[in-house]
Parts: structure tokens; sequence; C-alpha cells
């Protein structure tokens, strides 16, 4: 019985209360979800319906047989989710467990399982480990490199256009493309608005549209 994002959220909070204690309640829900009481308890009616819990208002919760396979199902891939996210990517803890939250619900159990693949080998590779996360710190560094942070004076590769679709879109249609030298003309005192030129075209750009253009600086 396939149910939402929200509601496997809820069970596996119950199931996490569960593996401590022998019944959950709605104060130790609303704890972990940070939600609020009455989202708790109209999840819950959700889930005693479908079967999945046993509860009564003002009563203790209590996973069925059913419910206790589908959330130790959820259980195990958010864990796997984290262990990942942590293990390989080297995500501190507070955000591998919010970006798990949303990651989890849509995955299949093929790219499941090669994410966990990969986790179990890094674990007894770890000179290859250190080596890979190297190279994904000295990437996102190179990210970082964007138009709005360079200087004046001078030409710059475009890298890469960033950023959310509408800016990108802007930019794109300005003919900033990858692989486009892009010279910058003059920085106004607080850096906003940059003039470039561009295909022999001279430009204003905002300083936020700048942030989008990741530059190769040598």
């Amino acid at each position: 019985m396939n149910i939402s994002e929200s509601l496997e959220d809820y069970l596996r909070s119950v199931y996490q209360i569960q593996i401590e204690k022998e019944f959950a309640r709605v104060k130790d829900i609303v704890e972990i979800l940070q939600v609020k009481t009455s989202s708790v308890i109209s999840a819950l009616k959700k889930l005693s319906s479908r079967g999945f819990v046993e509860y009564e208002k003002h009563g203790y919760i209590k996973l069925t047989q059913a419910g206790l396979l589908e959330a130790s199902l959820l259980y195990e891939k958010h864990n796997s989710v984290v262990a990942f996210l942590q293990g390989v990517l080297a995500i501190r803890t507070s955000e591998a467990e919010l970006l798990a939250h949303g990651i989890e619900h849509h995955l299949n159990q093929r790219l499941l399982t090669k994410m966990e693949a990969l986790t179990k080998f890094f674990s007894g590779e770890l000179e290859l480990l250190e080596k890979t996360q190297r190279f994904i710190g000295k990437y996102e560094e190179e990210l970082q490199m964007t138009l709005d942070k360079q200087g004046a004076g001078r030409s710059y590769t475009v890298k890469a256009v960033k950023g959310e679709t509408e800016t990108k879109r802007r930019l794109l249609g300005m003919g900033i493309l990858p692989g486009t030298e892009i010279s910058v003309e003059r920085i106004a005192p607080l850096g906003d608005p940059i003039e470039i030129k561009v295909r022999g075209y001279r430009l204003s750009l905002r300083k936020d549209e700048a942030s989008a253009i990741v530059v190769e600086t040598e």
C-alpha cells in the first residue's frame, strides 16, 4: 500500500521511537519531526486507517505487524542514504539528515543498492576515499569562482552558468555560455552593477547575475 512522503516520515519516526521504547507518544513524534501536535494526530489517524499503527486518542502508539515491516524498510533506507552522504560525500550529520529526508522518497531500490555498494566499497578503501573527497572539495571550490568575486580589467572564460531557472535563462539569452570569454570592464563601488563585454557587446549585470557565472581564473 503506497503512502505519501509525509506519512512515510511519521511511520519511520514511530519505528525509530519504538526501537528505544515499547510505545511511542505523540509528543515524541512532535520532538523528532518538529511539527505541530495536530499534524501528528492527523497523520496517526491516516496511518491507523491503513492498518500501520494502533492508536487511540491520548493513548500510546504502536506499530502493527504491517507497520513494522513497512517502517523497518523506510528506516533502513534512511540510514543508508545518511551513511552515503556522511561516509562518502563527507556531509556533516545535521545536513545529511536533512538531505536524506528529501532524497529517500525518490530513490528506487536499484539506485539505493548502488549507493550502499559505494559506501561499503569506500569503507575498505580509505586512501581512495580521501582522494575522492579531496577531489570533491576542490571541485566545490572551483564552483565558488564566480564572476562577482573577480576584478575589473581582466578577461575570464565561462566555465558554467548556474542559479535559478529565470536567471540562467536570462544569462544564456545574453550569449553567456560555457567556453565564452568575458571581459570585466568596470565594477561599481558596491559591486553592483558589473559592466562586461561579451561577444563584442557591452552589458551590465546585477551582482546576483554575476554570482551565477562560474569562471576559470587562470
